[in-house]
């Protein structure tokens, strides 16, 4: 099992401001965190991103808010008990977002990616929700083909617009 301490805010979040709520995964391009931060900052809302890890389920939640998951492969084993499950990918929004003068926090959690974007959008009051396109290749478009897009199953679902970010913008002949 692994647990995951709740991200604090960097920054202070303006009070009763509304949130632009950002999809990130772990190779992501870092134009979509820099582009959802870019929309925040104009709109005058707190940054949340949100990565939903689909390779492990919820167990339960420490006194502390710590969310403890488990692998979904039951040939995986954690290396240990205390290992946090998101600090390579908090670590590499922080990275994404240095300079960034708004507030914004990471938060992890696991599950469909749809529900959980969803539920951070009701949550924060959300202006938008932005998400990345989806990966370039056969790889890409499986996934799409499997499972459909996020982008597609938001923007039928909820009340808030989406934002597709290119990860990888080609020039136009």
């Amino acid at each position: 099992m692994a647990r995951s301490a709740p991200h604090p805010w960097h920054g202070t979040p303006v009070e009763g401001a509304r949130a632009v709520v950002v999809g990130v995964v772990p190779g992501q391009s870092a134009r979509v965190v820099r582009t959802a931060a870019e929309m925040a900052g104009r709109l005058g809302a707190n940054l949340v991103c949100v990565w939903s890890d689909s390779s492990r389920t919820f167990v339960g939640t420490q006194e502390d808010g710590s969310l403890v998951t488990t692998p979904l492969d039951p040939d995986h084993v954690d290396a240990s008990d205390e290992i946090t499950a998101d600090a390579e990918l908090g670590a590499q929004v922080a990275e994404h977002l240095s300079g960034y003068a708004g507030p914004w926090r990471f938060v992890y959690t696991v599950g469909e990616a749809t529900h959980v974007l969803a539920a951070a959008a009701r949550e924060h009051d959300a202006w938008m929700i932005a998400v990345g396109s989806r990966r370039s290749g056969l790889g890409g478009w499986m996934n799409h083909v499997v499972g459909g897009s996020t982008a597609g199953r938001l923007a039928h679902t909820q009340p808030a617009p989406v934002t597709i970010v290119p990860q990888n913008p080609k020039e136009s002949p």
